[in-house]
């Protein structure tokens, strides 16, 4: 299934709705019921909290067993505190979280959206597949090459935003960026692709 950004916008409520019956809804619920207010509370999270970001992701790869062995606690707070600092800045919050060893892309990407729901998204290797045509080639090895993809990809879902229509699932029925993205994700784990800015004929 290939459809343009724009029409795409039209069908998040759908393929929002279509992520909640996915065996990912539930532990998404309960990580959102909790890591935003732990981290607006305290400042950082803890290395426990990673551990439940990647065990909700799957922990491919042993990435649980690899972030255990390559950081202390310390430097998870640390790292997880620098971020917030720069929400603001998502140049500079990526870049905090990237810090952390054998974290990547894509669990430092969650971590953003675990702690600030309504600004930060996770880019994933279903989302850059089903992306590829908009997003800018992510060498997962050159840091700057990550950052600028996780930037468009924040651009994008910003963009999505503007033009949905619906009342949306945010506790003031606001579409967050991190809503958007969920939608994005089941699209592409479906199989979809977006194409680009108007709907391939």
């Amino acid at each position: 299934m290939e459809i343009g950004l724009e029409e795409f916008a039209k069908a998040i409520p759908g393929w929002y709705e279509k992520y909640k019956l996915s065996k990912y809804w539930h532990g998404y619920c309960e990580l959102l019921d909790n890591l935003p207010a732990k981290a607006a509370r305290y400042g950082h999270l803890d290395l426990e909290d990673l551990y439940a970001i990647a065990v909700w992701g799957g922990s491919q790869h042993g990435i649980k067993q690899r972030l255990k062995s390559h950081n202390t606690d310390w430097e998870v707070r640390a790292k997880t505190a620098e971020a917030i600092r720069y929400f603001e800045q998502p140049k500079w919050a990526i870049g905090a979280v990237l810090d952390l060893e054998h974290w990547g892309l894509t669990y430092a990407s969650k971590t953003l959206l675990f702690m600030n729901p309504k600004s930060y998204v996770a880019l994933d290797r279903w989302i850059r597949t089903g992306l590829e045509h908009v997003l800018p080639t992510i060498r997962d090895a050159d840091r700057a090459s990550t950052i600028r993809g996780y930037l468009a990809f924040l651009d994008i879902c910003r963009e999505l935003q503007a033009n949905i229509q619906k009342i949306g699932p945010g506790p003031q029925g606001e579409w967050r960026l991190g809503d958007i993205q969920q939608a994005v994700f089941q699209f592409a784990q479906s199989g979809g692709v977006i194409t680009g800015r108007k709907s391939v004929p």
